[in-house]
């Protein structure tokens, strides 16, 4: 009798949490891009509907999910962030039709409250940073630089004024 037990998900997840619309596969296709839990679902939208293009696992479960074009790109690039604190930014490569990662990270804090409603994220207009609110009383601001490089994250603590 083994003492080690052994867990796994028979089924892949059928429950969308996110969503978003963009440019991501190529310049002048639309796609649909598809969070389910651990999983994400690509698809390039076609006179006869959706057609599917790549079922990509994640590494944890998915929190926010944005599309975001930094200045000088042709193509939009899929931020990412998962309940553990951790975070990646991924872009499609049309050549080998796989994802790629830009970017990744982790954006956990020793210290700080969780806040109760779950992970927040957002991008600037202009693509210059992601917000994320992680934490009670904290807003963790990731800068992006004119080439679409991410730098070192800090929090900002709001005022009630």
């Amino acid at each position: 009798m083994s003492i080690w037990n052994y867990c796994v998900t028979a089924h892949k997840p059928t429950s969308v949490t996110h969503s978003c619309v963009g440019h991501f596969t190529s310049e002048t296709e639309v796609n649909l891009i598809i969070a389910k839990y651990t999983r994400i679902e690509i698809h390039k939208l076609t006179a006869e509907g959706l057609e599917p293009m790549l079922d990509v696992p994640i590494y944890g479960r998915i929190a926010t999910m944005k599309l975001f074009r930094p200045p000088g790109e042709t193509k939009d690039w899929l931020f990412l962030s998962t309940e553990r604190y951790k975070f990646c930014v991924l872009t499609y490569n049309e050549h080998t039709g796989e994802l790629e990662t830009r970017a990744h990270g982790g954006v956990q804090e020793k210290v700080g409250r969780p806040t109760d409603h779950g992970h927040i994220g957002i991008i600037s207009h202009d693509c210059s940073m992601i917000g994320l609110h992680l934490y009670d009383g904290h807003f963790k601001v990731i800068p992006i630089d004119e080439k679409g490089q991410l730098k070192e994250a800090f929090n900002i603590r709001p005022t009630d004024h």
